[in-house]
């Protein structure tokens, strides 16, 4: 008999160490703030409660980037792999001011919390973004921790609500019983370790998609614009003229098309796995969607050849019509 007591109490006590949170380090608060526009001392204080889980907190506020710039800083300070991939620990949030850009990102061990139902972008749109419009920065973000702060403790359910956070270290009944709870423990770390890589993945989805769409939708803008000042070209330049700017805008709209039908398949073959998709096949239509996005770069380089050819012209047409004008004084 005791050596079944020993053996239940032994089990009982690796249930308790393995339900038991693991013991975190003092977290870290980066500020890169080149304009010197935030409050440091507050923005201390609102990340605290994250330091204290051992969060690697870093905040930016620079007046021109992007996303690209983002990644690179996160890489530079410490907080990202050459590729990107955030330290499991991080936390960053980011504004440039100049392309009005704000962006959220967390690494794996707050996917939980910010994954679920595009929870961190959800934040971005709700507690960070009213803050930079306001102009009032320090407010941005400390509003911005605040809420991922109680996404942490409250975490969202797929689907809508929150799972409030309670002791789930029941006392244990002794030998079998243990065991089993023991193997449910294990299990449920596995599930919720499953959830949260699935998460970032659909989160970096999600972010690629959207990047690619807005390219799209802004080169799209200005095709509109270059066609309809097209239709002026035969009576504002020359013929040779005309003919190059028809051919610089031909070969950027071919590329144009070029990268909307990349970007519809890639959206097609995503839509045919459903919500059954692997993470394989979600890295796949991100690496897609980023593809679409550098090829998209690569249409508003030629575009924008297109555009200052323009301008160059009207700008010696307006140099000719001012010499005309002299002349005619004289």
């Amino acid at each position: 008999m005791r050596p079944l007591l020993r053996l239940a109490a032994a089990a009982f006590v690796l249930l308790l160490l393995a339900l038991a949170p693991p013991a975190r380090a003092q977290g870290q608060l980066i500020i890169t703030d080149p304009g010197g526009r935030l409050d440091r001392a507050a923005i201390q204080r609102a990340a605290q409660p994250l330091l204290d889980q051992g969060a690697l907190v870093a905040i930016y506020l620079v007046q021109s980037g992007g996303d690209n710039d983002f990644v690179q800083r996160l890489i530079d300070d410490g907080l990202a792999s050459s590729d990107g991939l955030a330290r499991n620990r991080m936390i960053g949030i980011y504004a440039a001011l100049d392309q009005r850009y704000s962006s959220v990102r967390y690494g794996d061990d707050w996917a939980f919390a910010l994954g679920v139902n595009d929870n961190y972008d959800a934040i971005r749109q709700a507690n960070f973004n009213p803050g930079l419009a306001a102009g009032d920065y320090t407010r941005a973000y400390t509003e911005a921790l605040g809420a991922i702060q109680g996404a942490v403790a409250n975490p969202p359910t797929a689907g809508g609500g929150t799972t409030f956070n309670v002791d789930l270290r029941p006392v244990a009944a002794v030998g079998g019983g243990a065991a089993v709870i023991a193997a449910g423990g294990v299990a449920l770390a596995r599930r919720n370790r499953a959830r949260r890589i699935r998460a970032e993945a659909e989160g970096k989805l999600k972010d690629a998609r959207e990047r690619a769409g807005t390219l799209i939708a802004a080169l799209g803008q200005r095709f509109r614009n270059a066609e309809e000042k097209a239709q002026f070209d035969r009576v504002s330049y020359a013929p040779e003229d005309v003919q190059r700017v028809g051919s610089l805008q031909a070969e950027a709209r071919q590329s144009f098309v070029a990268v909307q039908t990349r970007f519809d398949e890639v959206g097609e073959r995503l839509e045919r796995f459903g919500d059954k998709a692997t993470l394989e096949q979600l890295a796949e239509a991100t690496s897609g969607y980023t593809g679409v996005a550098e090829e998209a770069q690569g249409v508003d380089q030629r575009l924008g050849a297109v555009e200052r050819l323009r301008a160059e012209l009207d700008q010696q047409a307006a140099q000719a019509r001012e010499e005309v004008d002299r002349a005619k004084k004289s």
